[in-house]
C-alpha cells in the first residue's frame, strides 16, 4: 500500500492549524470563548455551497473552526479538541451549537 505524498506546504498548513488549535485550547483554559455565530446549522461542520449538475459534484463550505491536521487527525478550535475520531473526520459536529433538533 502506497503512502500519500505530502509536500512542504502540506506540513506548513498542518503545523499552522496545530498551532492555532493549541493557542485556542490555551485561551479556553483561561475562559476566553469564540463566537458561535460562524458555526453552520445542522449536524455537520459544513453547509452546502452549491451542486454542479453537470459533473454531479457537491460543494460545501466548511466551518471555520474545523482544522485538518494530516494523517487522519482533525481538530476544532471552538472546542479546543484534537482527535483522530473517524466520525469527526467525516465532519460530524462535536459541539451542540446551532444543532438541529429533530423531534
Amino acid at each position: 500500500m502506497k503512502r500519500d505524498k505530502y509536500t512542504i506546504t502540506d506540513y506548513l498548513r498542518y503545523g499552522r492549524n496545530l498551532a492555532n488549535l493549541l493557542w485556542w485550547k490555551l485561551l479556553i483554559l483561561f475562559g476566553i470563548r469564540r463566537s458561535a455565530s460562524p458555526i453552520p446549522e445542522g449536524v455537520y461542520c459544513y453547509e452546502p455551497d452549491y451542486v454542479d449538475t453537470k459533473t454531479f459534484t457537491y460543494y460545501v463550505k466548511p466551518c471555520k473552526y474545523y482544522k485538518n491536521l494530516g494523517y487522519g487527525w482533525n481538530g476544532c478550535s471552538y472546542l479546543g479538541v484534537i482527535t483522530d475520531d473517524f466520525v469527526f473526520n467525516d465532519q460530524c459536529k462535536l459541539c451542540n451549537e446551532n444543532y438541529c433538533n429533530i423531534h
